[in-house]
């Protein structure tokens, strides 16, 4: 489609002023051109999400701290990544955190918008992995979380005698651990060699092999920036 920046904010004024009341006036003045081309359904559908994460008793914060640069800034880098999102989950997780950067007492821009390019980096498995590395057996929502994605946190297996495509499967699910660490979010756990011998290298990689992954501080900053949890 082509779209002008005019028109994609009258697509929005329009569309959303008695749908999304609250959210929908405010942002139909912040869009303007920033999402030239770009898929105004999914865009609604945030705001809508956004709309109603937000209790009536913050909405006056809402007011005071939107048009802020800062925020517009962020609301911007969101209404790009609700854009391109090809999943509910994935417009619920930018909600979240728009709507907890802006029902702040103070505003945390460059916090924020750090953790929406970390989140932007991520694909939606790799999220699940994150939240699962919070989880323990025992736990109330253990159980649940875990039936409702094991086909996605359950990583597929290669063995010889394995056909490529299940070689290739194993090769890309082993990355998204590896993703999640290079970015900070997880923190490679090591077996201590004993003393005289040397620690166990990956054949694959030459690196020392890690013997499994924690999450970091980051990693739980980012989970509760989304509402999922990551308490300390």
């Amino acid at each position: 489609m082509s779209t002008s920046g005019t028109d994609i904010a009258t697509i929005i004024g329009k569309g959303l002023l008695g749908a999304i009341p609250f959210v929908g006036p405010l942002a139909a003045e912040i869009v303007g051109a920033v999402i030239p081309n770009q898929r105004i359904d999914r865009i609604e559908s945030l705001l809508k999400l956004l709309e109603s994460k937000i209790p009536e008793a913050d909405r006056p914060k809402i007011v005071q701290n939107i048009y802020s640069p800062e925020s517009i800034d962020l609301i911007e880098d969101g209404f790009i990544q609700a854009s391109r999102s090809l999943s509910e989950e994935r417009k619920e997780y930018i909600a979240s955190l728009l709507k907890n950067s802006l029902t702040e007492d103070e505003v945390k821009h460059i916090e924020y918008k750090r953790l929406l390019s970390i989140l932007g980096e991520l694909n939606d498995i790799e999220v699940l992995i994150l939240k699962s590395q919070t989880m323990y057996r025992g736990q109330p929502e253990h159980q649940g979380f875990w039936e409702a994605h094991e086909g996605a946190l359950t990583p597929p297996m290669a063995h010889m005698g394995s056909s490529q495509e299940e070689i290739d499967k194993h090769t890309i699910y082993q990355t998204h651990k590896l993703h999640l660490a290079n970015l900070g979010l997880l923190k490679a756990r090591f077996k201590k060699p004993k003393r005289g011998e040397l620690p166990e290298f990956d054949d694959k990689t030459g690196m020392i092999k890690a013997q499994g992954y924690d999450i970091t501080g980051l990693g739980r900053l980012l989970l509760r920036s989304i509402d999922q949890g990551g308490e300390v």
